[in-house]
């Protein structure tokens, strides 16, 4: 890996970004500066983690869906929704970008020096859609297995720190995306209670149970059949005649 290089003030800048809080600069030099002087290797795993994030909630998707198929239909239906939410969130960081245009610390910093190579002009900074993408994944984890819940909000938070370390985003960046994908991914509960009628009657149809699974397997067999208790007193027999 090259030494990380400075990334010179963008030219003809002379105002500061109105977006930016000076706190954040702050802190940006402060978490971008220490990744910079990291180790080399600590700026490789840096450099993947802050990407390779993204693609172990995909993973965990995938995997929690699978396990899904044998589950009731609203734990189905909160599986099914966990790419869907978090695409959600991203389209709507998305489209805060498009209104904000904050151009990214590692351009507009003066003398900072960076892991990773600064995104083009404009590809806008705020809010941080990695963050957005890790925050929303790990709420919607979090509401579709509980016991998830933990690990995957700590991999979306170490995502979202990542990305100030590795110098491509402000840290208002990165709060602002954790909020707002934690904020889309909230719905998913409701929006699996609408999803449930529409998973159990997939299941009915061929296609539906390839797609969705089963559902819970119910074993015949062990079945058993309760006949009525009948109580002998009561019993009234016909007289017999001789």
């Amino acid at each position: 890996m090259s030494t990380p290089v400075v990334q010179p003030l963008l030219a003809g800048r002379s105002e500061p970004n109105p977006y930016v809080p000076d706190v954040s600069t702050d802190w940006y030099r402060g978490i971008a500066g220490a990744g910079a002087a990291s180790p080399e290797w600590f700026q490789v795993f840096s450099e993947v983690f802050t990407e390779g994030a993204i693609i172990a909630f995909l993973l965990i998707f995938g995997y929690l869906f699978w396990r899904a198929r044998r589950d009731d239909h609203e734990i189905m239906a909160r599986a099914a929704l966990l790419a869907p939410v978090t695409v959600l969130a991203y389209g709507v960081s998305e489209i805060v970008k498009s209104f904000i245009q904050e151009d990214r610390p590692c351009r507009a910093v003066a003398r900072m020096s960076t892991i990773a190579t600064c995104p083009e002009l404009g590809d806008w900074s705020f809010p941080s859609n990695h963050s957005t993408i890790a925050a929303a994944a790990a709420v919607a984890i979090l509401c579709a297995r509980p016991g998830w819940g933990w690990f995957a909000v700590t991999l979306g938070l170490l995502t979202g720190l990542s990305r100030v370390f590795v110098g491509v985003h402000y840290p208002h960046d990165v709060l602002v995306g954790l909020s707002l994908g934690a904020l889309v991914a909230a719905l998913l509960p409701w929006l699996a209670g609408l999803a449930v009628p529409v998973v159990e009657r997939a299941r009915l149809l061929p296609a539906g149970a390839f797609a969705f699974g089963p559902g819970p397997e119910v074993d015949r067999e062990d079945e058993t059949v309760q006949l009525p208790v009948v109580d002998d007193s009561t019993v009234q027999f016909p007289a017999v005649r001789r």
